[in-house]
């Protein structure tokens, strides 16, 4: 019963502080997208510590970085922890996002602000023309990182789903390096909202690919090794009970 208050508890104090953040701060936030970044990363911080005080989950962050140069972030997607973890690790991230949550208040004027995408997911034509959309405008852009879930959604930990083609059509039309990105967040924060004590978030960023006509990875390739080290994390952790 306490451990069901706790979980209620602490997502709870999350979400309320992303509104009274987010409300708060705009005044600054709203002045330029490097202000936005910087309420952003500090609402991430704080729930990173809610997180190792309530909890002691701990976040871990692998492999090499981007650095602000353009390019695409092509990740595994379990949790919203994951979401947070990378916008709190990239330097100017900004999502290709579902259109439903272009309707939720704070969060929504906050993706605009940083130059996020919405995608319908469920209707193909709209899709196409929301990332032509991007396209034409992330052409013209020589820093930040377009992170995609190819999934299209969450997922559990240990589940496997096909991954859409949109992070190909990306990584083909804006010539741009790509890195791919595993995950095991959803155990130490699940889709459900449940939280597991005592584990660790962990962020690898895989590879590093740069496009080329002759030797491009297909989306097999992609997911194979997405799909492989997400597993491997997942395992890590599940077993440690």
């Amino acid at each position: 019963m306490w451990g069901k208050l706790k979980n209620i508890g602490a997502g709870f104090i999350i979400y309320a502080l992303l509104v009274i953040i987010g409300i708060l701060l705009w005044p600054y936030a709203g002045t330029s997208k490097k202000n936005c970044l910087k309420v952003i990363k500090l609402y991430c911080n704080l729930v990173f510590w809610i997180l190792k005080k309530v909890f002691n989950i701990k976040i871990l962050v692998k492999g090499v970085l981007p650095d602000n140069s353009a390019s695409i972030v092509c990740s595994k997607h379990q949790s919203f922890l994951d979401v947070l973890i990378l916008l709190k690790v990239l330097p100017e991230p900004k999502f290709i996002m579902k259109s439903e949550l272009s309707w939720v208040p704070v969060l929504s004027t906050y993706a605009r602000k940083i130059g996020c995408v919405n995608v319908k997911r469920n209707d193909k034509t709209k899709s196409r023309y929301a990332l032509k959309d991007a396209i034409g405008k992330e052409s013209k852009n020589q820093s930040g990182q377009l992170v995609i879930y190819p999934e299209g959604t969450r997922t559990i930990p240990g589940q496997e789903v096909e991954y859409k083609r949109g992070v190909l059509i990306l990584f083909s039309s804006l010539n741009r390096p790509l890195y791919l990105v595993s995950t095991n967040a959803g155990v130490a924060w699940s889709k459900t909202g449940k939280f597991k004590e005592n584990s660790i978030a962990t962020i690898n960023f895989l590879e590093k690919i740069h496009y080329s006509k002759k030797s491009a990875k297909n989306l097999n390739y992609i997911r194979n090794k997405i799909e492989k080290d997400s597993q491997k994390l997942y395992k890590e952790e599940f077993v440690k009970g």
